[in-house]
Formats: structure tokens, C-alpha cells, sequence
């Protein structure tokens, strides 16, 4: 008689065949053994051992019939009855065998288990490692299940290699299994090189395996390849395994959809995100024959997967919309509160970012990628001391982890010194008398690193020079000074002595304070300013300056400010000035973004003529038009070129109004995170007192981050 075991379903981890797993191979030997006895009571056979074969071949005709669990059932009944019994202990290894049971089948057979199934056992417990999580969240003990499973592959494999003769599909699939466990213990290459060797061999590998090998081309960085292996491994899945309902569609597309981005080809990456979403379906499923509603936790990870990926794309906008509707609806989720919050960050809120990561923190204490996240964060804010420590207990467990070298690179470089230089050269038509001349400038800034988590020193020098009708203007400054750094304000005082037209020194003091992630508060004040004209320089005119201004910022790439600074230059004139200005994101895509930045210039002088440029009163509003385009990209390396287009009139009173712009090409390369360098060229026509002049610039300029 059959058991009553619920059948396992065809395809899939279904709730059904969940529950069929749930009851345990004791249960259906139970079952075996009660149908036995049933059996056992109505023949009652004299002799133990004639019963037992007359089970034995009850069983076999149960499963010549497809009926596995009474089969089951019959010769487990028969086992008990003759557990020394070869002939017996041999079917019902069998029968569990094809009931996906390998560990029980071996300790049916006990020391008479052969390499084949000793083979699936080692299997077994290798999917058992992957799929069954580590408790400690030490990222130290994250290969404790995978090493054993994958040195019993080992073994095995010199074993059956050995045996004479060797068994070539026995080989086969111990290799296949230990390309898996080699991806899982992260040895990259090996995993890719034991897929090629049996690819070379001629094996038309399975897609589980594809999917190990291209995981790891994915982490040697060669996206190119994996996203090829991918597509290999979704075209070996079975038609019946090609839905969101089956674990392994989903994780291979998703890591199809990573390879695409890595590949810089967005667009296919999106398309992929849109299948998964679409196979997702609504976020509330319903279950059982009352129709229950039940969370759809497929659509929930299909959503975050899409706020990601616009987030790899470098569009944080759009990863926002997509992630802050999940957080609110689920915020007891630490996992998609670090994920909004690295977002928010990418948006230009730190402080949302930093709260959204303590709550996630606090949410799973001893969750690993949160705590290195919360460094990230620190950085971010300039808590660099905390940062630090955070930092030594992750370098302990997990120093090898790609994240936590990241995140202390990004630290090394926030705390180490820098370097920045730049290099111009100006050419002019000398239609205006008082516009700039033909010349050049060239600076350069050097910062300490950090001292008490927050100073740095900062030495500074930069020349400029100019052609005048009247002579060479030259001015030389070196100096220095010192910066301070913390999580709302920041400081910057410096003292300098000047040669050149004229022999000076001078100083500043700037202070700027954040209260908000929208708004940002500036001040600064100067002694003999460097805002200066070249030319009042040359003619023994000094300037001090006071400034003050204010920025409200929607985001990284919208915002509006005002800026009013006051010039008291010391041959008696009195400089009034003030600058409303903006950002406008018009595009926002994977390699491209356009900006429009509109700005208003209003200035005002009190004497009448100077030997420098000093309109009475002038406007100048104008637009200018932002493109930028990532020419190149892989990973760190970036190659970008940026287009600007400015157009503007100038009204200057006693000489009307006049159309002026400017036109600037610039391409950067970053090499890594820490080393920048832009060239250019820019052209403008500007209007001094009615006379047009149109200036060529050419210039370099270089930032670089040592680290500590």
C-alpha cells in the first residue's frame, strides 16, 4: 500500500516542496516500516528471512511501478527484518538514491557505500554548506562548511581517478561539484581553470556549473566573459526552470544583470532588472485554498536589485525613487536600510546616510556589511578617529574582503596628504584696454595629513602674470596655513607673503558650516586679498575682502545660492557684490548627464575711474549648459570629457548692454579613486567698457591622495 507522504512537485522549491523536505527522511522510513508491518501482518510468513525477500520484491514492483515511497516503504520493513541482509541494504540505497536522499542511502549500505554514492553524499553536503548560512558572523569562519566539503571532493576525485578502471562520469561529476566549491571558497581563478578543464575535456557543462565559473569571472573582473557564461548557463536551465519561482533563474540573472553593468552596458542590465521584475509579480501573493495573502519576498528583492543597479549607474536620483518607497514600507529591514543609506549618500546627505546606517546597525549589531558601511560613514562625515577604530576589528576578521579594502583605501586617503596643481595659459586679442592681458597662471597645494583626527597643514604657492599696455603685472605668493575638518564645519586660515608688482603679505580666514545636508552657511575675510586685479597689483593697489554666502542643495545635483562679497581696495574704492547662482539636472543617465547652471552677477563700485577694470554698476546674467559624457570606464579607471556652452548679456552702465559667452572642452582621467588629472581649452568673448575682447585658455590641472 502507498504511503500518505504528500508527492514532492516536479520543478521548483515550492511551498509544497518545502514541506515535503520538511518531514525528513526519518518520516518517510517510518512510513516504510509501518507499511511493512501491514504487510508483514496479513502473510505472516514462518520464516523472517522468505518475508523479507517477498518485501524486497513487493518493493521493486512498487518501484518498476513509479511509486518510490511505497517501494520505500517495503523494503525498509524488509531491512528490518534482515539487517545483515547485502541484497537488501543495496535496494534500499537504491530507492533513496532516486528519492534524493544520498547520506541516507550511504549509511544504509554502511562500509559497502561505493565511490558513486560516497560521490553524491560529498555533494550534498556541499550544497548543504552553500545554502545553509554561517551562524558566526565572523567573515574568518565563512569557509568552515565549504573547506571540508570541498577536501572530501578532493579525495574522492584522487580516488576514483585511481581506480582501475577509472569511472570517466564518476570524474565528471566530482569535478563539476568541485568547480562549485572552489567559487564558494572564493579561489577564483581555480574555479574558472576547473570549468575550462572540463569544457576542454569536452563536458557540455550544466548551468549550476556555468554559473559557479562565471560568478567567478565576475570577481576577477572580467565581466565580458562572465556575462557570455551567463547567458550559457540560462539556455541550459529546462524550460520549467526558467520562472521566478526557481531560485537559480533568479540568481543567474541577477548576476547576468551585474556583469552587464560591470561591462558599462546599462541599458542590457536594465532590461534584465525588467524581466525580473516582471516574473516577480505583485508584492502580496496569495497561498493555500482559504487564499491567504502572503508577502511576495521575490518582489521586494526584485525591487531593491533595480534601485541598485540605477545606483551602479551612477543615477542616484532615480535609485532614490526606487529605494525610499521600500524603506518606509519596511523599516525593520536592516539590509534595505544600509542599502537606502548608501543612496543617500550618493545623493549628497550624509547625515541621512549616517542615521540610516546606525538604525541598520542597531537593527543587526553584529551584521558584518552594516559595520563596514558605518566606516564608510565616518569618513564620510570627517569622524576619522571613530573611523579608525571601527576599522581595526574588520582589518582582523575580514581584511581580504574586497568592501573592507575599499572602505580602507577611502579612509587612508581621507586621512593621508594630498597634492593639487594647476597650470594655465592665456591668450587675447588686446581689443579692450582694461582686459586681461596675454598670460598664464600655474598654483600648487600641499596638504599634511590628518593630526588629532580633524588638523592638516596646508603649504601653498601660485604665480600669475599678465601683459599690460603699461607693462609685465606678476604677482608670486607662498604660504601656508591650516585646515580643519569636522562632521558639521570646517575651517580654513592661511597667511602669505607676496612679490612680484608688489610686495605684500597677506591672510585669510574661511569658515563654513553645514547644519543639514540642504543647507551650507560660508564666511570668509582677507588681508590683501588674491581677488585682487593683476592690474591694481601693478599699479600698487591693495584689496581686503569680506564674504558671506549661503547654498541650498535639493541634492548632489540641484541647488541655488547667494553670495554677497564686499572689496575695500586702498586707493579709496568700495566694491559691492552679489551672485545668486544655481544647478539644474536635465539628464540624468548612465554615461551621460546635462546640467543647466544659470547665475546672476550684480557689481558696483564707488570710484569712478581706476587703473583696473571698476564698472560704476553692471549685470551680467547668463546660463551655462553642462554635458558630461563617460567617454570610458572600467571600474576605477575613467575616462570623461565634459562640454561647457555659456551665453550671457552684460549691462554696464554708461556703455549699455552687450552678448558675451564662452565655449570650454576638458577631458579627465582618473587612474584610481585617488589620483585626477583634467586638461582643457576655453574660449570666451567678454565686453570692458564697451570694447570686446576674446580670450583662449589652455590648462592642466593635477589632484592627487597619497594615503597615510
Amino acid at each position: 500500500m502507498p504511503c500518505p507522504w504528500p508527492r514532492p512537485p516536479a520543478t521548483g522549491l515550492t511551498t509544497g516542496w518545502r514541506r515535503w523536505r520538511s518531514i525528513g527522511l526519518a518520516g518517510m522510513v517510518a512510513c516504510g516500516i509501518a507499511a511493512g508491518q501491514t504487510l508483514s501482518a496479513a502473510a505472516k510468513p514462518p520464516d523472517a528471512a522468505v518475508e523479507a525477500m517477498v518485501l524486497l520484491e513487493r518493493g521493486r514492483a512498487f518501484l518498476r511501478a513509479g511509486d518510490r515511497y511505497a517501494a520505500l516503504g517495503a523494503i525498509a520493513q524488509a531491512r528490518r527484518l534482515q539487517p545483515g541482509n547485502a541484497e537488501v541494504a543495496q535496494a534500499l540505497a537504491d530507492v533513496l538514491m532516486e528519492l534524493g536522499a544520498p547520506s541516507a542511502a550511504a549509511h544504509a549500505l554502511g562500509d559497502r557505500a561505493d565511490a558513486g554514492v560516497r560521490s553524491r553524499v560529498a555533494g550534498q553536503r556541499l550544497r548543504w554548506a552553500i545554502d545553509l548560512p554561517v551562524r558566526s558572523p565572523d567573515p574568518r569562519q565563512r569557509f568552515d562548511q565549504v573547506d571540508p566539503a570541498l577536501a572530501r571532493l578532493d579525495e574522492l576525485l584522487l580516488e576514483a581517478r585511481a581506480a582501475p578502471p577509472p569511472d570517466p562520469g564518476l570524474v565528471v561529476r566530482l569535478q563539476r561539484d568541485r568547480a562549485v566549491a572552489l567559487r564558494h571558497r572564493e579561489r577564483w581563478q581555480e574555479a574558472v581553470d576547473q570549468a575550462s578543464a572540463l569544457r576542454a575535456a569536452g563536458d557540455s557543462l550544466p548551468a549550476y556549473v556555468l554559473q559557479a565559473e562565471a560568478d567567478a569571472l565576475l570577481a576577477l573582473r572580467r565581466p565580458a566573459q562572465a556575462r557570455e557564461v551567463y547567458q550559457e548557463a540560462l539556455r541550459r536551465l529546462p524550460p520549467s526552470q526558467r520562472t521566478d519561482d526557481d531560485e537559480a533563474w533568479r540568481s543567474i540573472m541577477m548576476g547576468r544583470a551585474y556583469a552587464e553593468s560591470e561591462s558599462e552596458d546599462f541599458d542590457a542590465a536594465f532590461g534584465t532588472v525588467d524581466a525580473l521584475l516582471a516574473a516577480a509579480g505583485p508584492p502580496w501573493r496569495s497561498a493555500g485554498e482559504l487564499q491567504t495573502p502572503r508577502k511576495n519576498d521575490a518582489w521586494l528583492e526584485a525591487k531593491a536589485f533595480d534601485a541598485a543597479m540605477h545606483s551602479y549607474a551612477d543615477m542616484p536620483a532615480a535609485a532614490w525613487a526606487r529605494i525610499e518607497p521600500l524603506e518606509r514600507g519596511a523599516p525593520a529591514l536592516p539590509w534595505l536600510r544600509a542599502q537606502a543609506s548608501d543612496i543617500a549618500a550618493q545623493q549628497g546627505w550624509p547625515r541621512r546616510a549616517e542615521d540610516g546606517i546606525d538604525s541598520a546597525a542597531a537593527l543587526a549589531p553584529e551584521d558584518f556589511g552594516i559595520r563596514v558601511q558605518q566606516v564608510d560613514s565616518d569618513t564620510r562625515r570627517h569622524r576619522l578617529l571613530r573611523a579608525d577604530e571601527r576599522l581595526a576589528p574588520l582589518l582582523e576578521q575580514g581584511a581580504d574582503l574586497p568592501r573592507v579594502q575599499q572602505v580602507r583605501r577611502e579612509l587612508d586617503a581621507a586621512i593621508g596628504p594630498s597634492v593639487r596643481f594647476a597650470l594655465g595659459g592665456r591668450h587675447t586679442d588686446n581689443q579692450a584696454l582694461q582686459g586681461p592681458g596675454n598670460g598664464g597662471e600655474a598654483s600648487l597645494q600641499v596638504e599634511s595629513s590628518t593630526f588629532a583626527g580633524a588638523w592638516r597643514l596646508i603649504g601653498l604657492a601660485d604665480s600669475s602674470a599678465d601683459s599690460l599696455e603699461e607693462g609685465r603685472a606678476k604677482r608670486h605668493r607662498f604660504g601656508g596655513g591650516i585646515q580643519a575638518l569636522w562632521p558639521d564645519w570646517r575651517l580654513d586660515a592661511l597667511a602669505w607673503s607676496q612679490t612680484g608688482s608688489l610686495n605684500t603679505s597677506g591672510g585669510s580666514l574661511a569658515a563654513q558650516w553645514q547644519p543639514t545636508d540642504h543647507w551650507t552657511f560660508l564666511a570668509d575675510a582677507a588681508k590683501h586679498s588674491p581677488d585682487a586685479p593683476l592690474r591694481a597689483d601693478f599699479h600698487g593697489i591693495t584689496a581686503d575682502a569680506v564674504r558671506g554666502g549661503l547654498r541650498y542643495a535639493w541634492n548632489g545635483s540641484t541647488e541655488a545660492g547667494l553670495k554677497a562679497q564686499f572689496m575695500d581696495f586702498s586707493d579709496g574704492n568700495r566694491r559691492e557684490q552679489v551672485t545668486i547662482d544655481g544647478a539644474l539636472s536635465l539628464l540624468d543617465r548612465p554615461h551621460l548627464d546635462i546640467l543647466l547652471k544659470p547665475r546672476v552677477e550684480w557689481q558696483r563700485n564707488s570710484l569712478p575711474v581706476t587703473p583696473y577694470f571698476n564698472p560704476k554698476e553692471s549685470w551680467l546674467p547668463s546660463i551655462e549648459t553642462q554635458v558630461q559624457h563617460v567617454m570610458w570606464r572600467v571600474y576605477e579607471r575613467v575616462l570623461l570629457q565634459r562640454l561647457r556652452l555659456t551665453v550671457g548679456m552684460f549691462d554696464q552702465r554708461a556703455f549699455g548692454g552687450y552678448a558675451v559667452g564662452a565655449a570650454a572642452y576638458e577631458q579627465t582621467w582618473r587612474h584610481d579613486p585617488w589620483t585626477e588629472l583634467t586638461w582643457g581649452i576655453e574660449w570666451a568673448s567678454n565686453v570692458y567698457n564697451g570694447q570686446r575682447e576674446r580670450t583662449l585658455n589652455g590648462y592642466l590641472k593635477l589632484e592627487h591622495r597619497f594615503g597615510r
